[in-house]
């Protein structure tokens, strides 16, 4: 049965339709599967990505107009770099409004690929379309409803002892309302599985959150009240969204600044809770904010000894740990610029309301920050070149310890496209809401030096790949010494035809893991087809090993999925992958599609087959309903996880269902 299943799968690999050429489909899913460039499979920040998937689909359903969308606007869209993003707006500038959709292929450095992710985050509407009613016109409001359930069939030992208190459902609501580009509430919560329902605290939800904005009055740009997320310079001082870091668009490293932008998303964590706005003036731009809020903390009367992030609420350790800690935040950002340049001003001061943060100690964490109150203040700035930019920031804590970091991006010849950043973060530099470019995302205790090149070939080959050195001064978790290491990737992309795409990756990692240095080496192939404005077809195989002096391990997989969208009120998407994986440390991370706001990467490890489809049905103009059933099936062992979240046999199967109700 297992060679059965195995040969099946190669037979789905190797097997297409002769191609014919595809048109630019504004429908496409695919900056989906770009969000599985941005993951770095050693240590993906899932909650980070969930995020950014929330918010890339929040603007799928409300997509900006081309002929008037922003620069701040577009700088949410991760996979455009600056470049692409001036070259945009000054080709509408220098042109006019957009007749046709299939223009951007005239824009300078806007690719076949990058149009394909842009567009269903865009539409051609009137140049003046900015409604001027006054926000009684209410018929230029909209509303959105999203009910959300999920659950796992089989029984986990969780609830089999009676651990968990509540049910095995996930269950989440959303509603969204909108009045023309000046006002904006949402309200949105959920109860995890295993969470109670109508028992002490709980009485539905038990996390909730929401956000009323106004927008654009006069000199205020946004104020928002509720809660919100900050990102400012590259986040050194600030940084509560997703960090751009070392991916296959090796040249699009910098971080974008963001600024303030709604906190709709089911991350219990990473977001502040009060009030917050900006103010723009000409050249200036002034943002203020002030936050106080409960957060989840291993903590007692006097001592916060580490924060929770996970959300669970679901046991009666869970509980104890529940909103135990509180924080208070204020601070501001002040940005001067013009065409060419770019300078601003970043410093927040946050303290525990009588509670000493004091982790308990040990030697990787001798540094880490310990006190009642700290403070960050940091200069960032950015310089367009003729043919580039250079930006960066420095950063100085409250103690004097600094961290620095500073990218060039270069565009030598027309085909070439160059990076180079060079990082310094003092092992003693602490910013709690920093979220920088580096190995581990942390804002400490590492130098380092990236540069990448991405080349368009003739014969529509495209070649990508970066080098980073990084080292790291103190000691890390799990690393018992000063260490430094290589990280490497290397890519090339064929694109014979429109709806041929084909990509070869090799990533190469050097590190160190308990004293002893190790090395990873990941392989992957990709093959996407295109046979119609109905079938799209991709296919992907993986290989990693993973190499030690105590163990040599390898494992693999092999993956086809289709979809098919016989009317633009349907679409069906499914999919099959074989794995083989001897360890953790030789799992395989890969995207799948799933339901509206539900950010779908399962990983890989031990002997099995995964399989899932996913229905997306446009029942009426206002109404879409949304049902995922995957399962995934093991070969070895008799049981599938661990813990309370262990489940007894060898198959694991997940069903999800969403309803979306727009008027």
């Amino acid at each position: 049965m297992k060679t059965a299943v195995y040969s099946l799968c190669m037979v789905g690999l190797c097997s297409f339709a002769l191609p014919i050429d595809a048109q630019i489909n504004p429908h496409n899913s695919e900056w989906m599967q770009f969000l599985e460039t941005l993951v770095n499979e050693e240590s993906a920040d899932e909650e980070a990505l969930a995020d950014l998937f929330d918010e890339l689909s929040a603007i799928v359903e409300n997509p900006y107009n081309l002929q008037t969308v922003t620069k701040e606007a577009l700088e949410k869209l991760p996979f455009l770099s600056d470049a692409q993003i001036e070259n945009l707006l000054y080709y509408i500038y220098k042109y006019g409004p957009l007749v046709d959709i299939h223009e951007l292929q005239n824009v300078e450095d806007l690719d076949l690929q990058t149009i394909t992710y842009l567009l269903p985050f865009v539409y051609l509407g009137e140049a003046n379309s900015i409604i001027r009613n006054p926000p009684s016109h209410l018929k230029y409001s909209h509303q959105e409803v999203l009910l959300r359930t999920n659950f796992t069939v089989q029984e986990k030992a969780g609830y089999a002892n009676h651990k968990y208190g509540g049910d095995p459902y996930y269950l989440g609501f959303r509603y969204g309302f909108s009045l023309s580009d000046k006002i904006q509430l949402g309200v949105s919560g959920e109860k995890d599985p295993g969470e109670p329902v109508w028992k002490g605290y709980n009485k539905v939800f038990d996390y909730l959150t929401g956000n009323l904005v106004f927008k654009n009055i006069g000199i205020l740009e946004a104020l928002h009240f509720g809660n919100y997320r900050l990102s400012f310079g590259q986040g050194l001082v600030m940084n509560t969204n997703f960090s751009m870091g070392k991916t296959a668009d090796v040249t699009n490293i910098n971080q974008k600044t963001a600024g303030i932008q709604r906190h709709l998303s089911t991350n219990e964590s990473q977001y502040f809770s009060g009030t917050a706005g900006t103010l723009q003036y000409r050249n200036v731009r002034l943002s203020l904010f002030y936050s106080n809020r409960l957060a989840d903390a291993n903590a007692d009367t006097n001592t916060i000894y580490s924060f929770q992030t996970d959300g669970y609420h679901r046991t009666s350790n869970e509980l104890l740990k529940r909103r135990t800690a509180e924080t208070e935040l204020s601070g501001g950002n002040l940005q001067w610029h013009n065409p060419s340049l770019l300078v601003g001003l970043t410093a927040v001061a946050y303290h525990f309301n009588g509670k000493t943060l004091d982790p308990q100690w040990k030697p990787y964490n001798t540094f880490y920050l310990r006190g009642k109150a700290h403070a960050n203040v940091g200069i960032h700035y950015k310089y367009q070149l003729k043919k580039g930019s250079l930006q960066g920031e420095t950063a100085i804590d409250r103690n004097g310890k600094t961290a620095t970091v500073h990218h060039l991006m270069l565009k030598p010849a027309s085909a070439l496209h160059w990076a180079v950043s060079f990082r310094y973060y003092d092992p003693q530099y602490n910013a709690l809401y920093g979220n920088g470019f580096s190995e581990s995302t942390v804002v400490q205790n590492e130098t380092g030096f990236y540069s990448g090149i991405q080349w368009q070939l003739p014969h529509s080959l495209e070649l990508s790949a970066y080098w980073d050195y990084f080292r790291f001064p103190w000691l890390k978790f799990g690393i018992e010494t000063p260490s430094s290491g290589n990280d490497a990737l290397i890519q090339l992309n064929y694109s014979p035809r429109r709806n041929w795409q084909m990509n070869l990756r090799y990533k190469f990692k050097e590190k160190q893991k308990d004293i002893l240095p190790y090395e990873q080496h990941r392989w992957r192939y990709q093959l996407k087809y295109d046979a119609n404005r109905v079938w799209h077809f991709q296919s992907q195989v993986n290989y990693n090993r993973y190499a030690s002096a105590v163990k040599t391990r390898q494992g693999w997989s092999i993956a086809q999925s289709a979809s098919f969208a016989p009317q633009a009120a349907l679409q069906i998407d499914g999919g099959i992958a074989c794995f083989n994986a001897e360890d953790w440390d030789t799992r395989i991370s890969t995207y799948e599609k799933s339901i509206l706001y539900a950010f779908s990467f399962p990983t890989y490890y031990g002997k099995g087959l995964r399989y899932y489809a996913v229905l997306q049905w446009k029942i009426a103009k206002q109404l879409t309903v949304y049902v995922k059933g995957g399962s995934s099936h093991y070969f070895d062992g008799e049981t599938i996880g661990s813990g309370l979240e262990a489940i007894q046999g060898k198959e694991k199967t997940d069903v999800y269902f969403l309803i979306k109700y727009r008027f």
